[in-house]
């Protein structure tokens, strides 16, 4: 497992122990660095590499990106998912659903996601 970057939210992938627990405490969406922007910006036409790195580019920094992953994971309707949401396509949480994963920023087992 590689050591965290500095300034950089180390994510892991843990096993979902109740998939239909929802996050209710929502403030840390105050923090996200997305807060203000435009919201088109996360949902780009495709999930091509050009269409995505500017949403992505703007996760990468997030402080909260871990919880807003999880809120996601935890909440989507998986029959509409849609944009860039934790740093992730809609491809890419369908993957983690399919998998049983969720995200936690406190240490466990798995891989590192950022």
């Amino acid at each position: 497992m590689s050591a965290p970057s500095q300034g950089r939210p180390v994510l892991r992938l843990v096993p979902i122990t109740d998939p239909t627990a929802a996050t209710t405490d929502v403030r840390w969406r105050d923090d996200a660095a997305c807060a203000g922007l435009d919201t088109e910006l996360f949902f780009p036409v495709d999930d091509r590499a050009a269409s995505v790195e500017t949403p992505r580019r703007v996760c990468r920094g997030c402080p909260v990106r871990a919880a807003c992953l999880a809120d996601a994971l935890a909440t989507e309707d998986p029959a509409r998912r849609y944009g860039i949401t934790g740093g992730t396509t809609p491809g890419e949480r369908r993957t983690l659903h399919r998998a049983g994963l969720t995200i936690t920023t406190t240490p466990a087992a798995g891989g590192d996601v950022a």
